[in-house]
């Protein structure tokens, strides 16, 4: 595994409010196309949530970054109306890289129907549409599993064509995903190591995109961009079977994020 010292970007969210240098709100519940116009609903993943830009559901205190979902009554979106809030943020059109090592400090809320998550998307779509471009999960949990986290690279066709590897690390029981923990992905020319606590849980180099013209290491061979979210229900948690129950509000907690290479 190559090493990575040279850092090249963080955030360490000490300040009040987010950074519009660094980062973007993503809002809504509806995946929209380049007009702004409705693609599907709940970001392509039956999530429940509608995501805001507001101080209620970013926080800032603690040295860190609050996500935080709450039931209540969303905005109005396409003439609709969500049961929960959250917020998503991500660097698209800021800031983007391919390969590094990428490490951040991040504690996971517990509840069924919580999926919090650190992903990186392509900066363009060179391949093609999701997932022939790739998407890169450097954390997700699911809230109804204290234990687990998980590690996932999509590729293949455009959907539903595509196919994914999936990963998971099982932390100590007395210190679950509630717990700050200090996660790493190594991204390499042609490998990919995901670490938890310095541990290395899982790491693939067999992924092939099954598309004419297109040699490995694509996808994962252009520049990314990093995304942050705290997602409410969707596909996720398949045995969750879009139930939520989780005592809301819920915080997922960044205390830092910084690439290396």
């Amino acid at each position: 595994m190559q090493t990575y010292e040279k850092l090249i970007w963080e955030d360490d969210f000490d300040g009040s409010e987010l950074d519009m240098a660094k980062w973007s709100y993503r809002t809504g519940n509806w995946q929209v196309d380049a007009n702004g116009d409705p693609v599907v609903p709940g970001w392509g993943n039956r999530e429940l949530q509608y995501y805001t830009g507001s101080g209620e559901n970013v926080r800032f205190g603690g040295s860190c970054l609050h996500l935080v979902a709450k039931k209540e009554r969303s905005p109005e979106q396409f003439g609709m109306r969500y049961g929960y809030t959250s917020a998503r943020i991500d660097t698209r059109g800021k800031f983007s890289f391919t390969y590094g090592r990428i490490e951040f400090r991040a504690s996971c809320p517990l509840g069924v129907g919580l999926w919090p998550a650190v992903w990186m998307l392509p900066e363009s779509e060179e391949y093609g549409p999701w997932a022939a471009s790739g998407e890169l999960d450097l954390l997700e949990a699911k809230g109804r599993l204290p234990d687990r986290v998980f590690g996932t690279i999509h590729y293949g066709g455009a959907y539903p064509l595509n196919t994914h590897q999936e990963y998971e690390a099982e932390l100590p029981k007395d210190a679950g995903i509630d717990s700050f923990h200090v996660y790493e992905v190594v991204w390499e020319p042609g490998w990919i190591s995901w670490l938890v606590d310095g541990r290395v849980y899982a790491a693939t180099s067999s992924w092939s995109s099954g598309m004419a013209g297109m040699e490995h290491p694509a996808p994962f061979d252009r520049p990314f961009y990093l995304l942050i979210n705290l997602a409410v229900g969707g596909s996720f948690d398949e045995q969750a079977k879009g139930r939520v129950t989780a005592d809301l509000p819920a915080e997922f907690r960044l205390d830092y994020i910084r690439i290396f290479q």
